[in-house]
């Protein structure tokens, strides 16, 4: 019975890098980066977090990365859909673990971002391509206020 290893035998060139010509690509390699990234999107109750905030983070649990990695990083987790990108109207690219659809509310004031739960314009994608001609494949809806903590007693 033939073996359906997923390892290919050992090269047997001397001038190859043995490991990469014989390691399965499919296979990512080990990033203890996107680990702790991973950790770090999924263990906090936070949403949209930017790279700077991402790499502070990192730095405080003493993961070494610098800004290029988590960058890396942060692209190879959106590939592989664990991740997201989400635009929150201020310019600066952020990302979350890909939990499902949801909106999001930011505070105006401290930038503070919640999310709110499930999807409260799914009733008005019909109506949207009746009215335009598009076919709605995906939509983003931000709400802005003040949070708790900035708005006026």
């Amino acid at each position: 019975m033939e073996s359906k290893s997923k390892f290919k035998s050992k090269p047997t060139d001397p001038n190859a890098s043995s490991f990469r010509d014989w390691y399965p690509q499919t296979v990512p390699r080990p990033s203890p980066v996107r680990d702790a990234i991973r950790q770090c999107l999924t263990a906090q109750p936070r949403h949209g977090w930017s790279l700077d905030e991402l790499l502070g983070q990192l730095h405080r649990v003493d993961v070494s990365a610098d800004f290029s990695t988590v960058f890396r990083a942060l692209n190879w987790l959106e590939g592989e859909g664990e991740v997201r990108r989400v635009d929150l109207g201020d310019g600066k690219a952020r990302y979350e673990a890909d939990t499902g659809h949801h909106e999001h509310v930011r505070c105006s004031s401290c930038g503070t971002v919640s999310e709110v739960p499930g999807c409260l314009v799914q009733g008005s994608t019909q109506l949207v391509e009746a009215t335009t001609g598009f076919s709605i494949t995906d939509h983003r809806l931000v709400f802005s206020g003040l949070c708790p903590t900035c708005k006026p007693s």
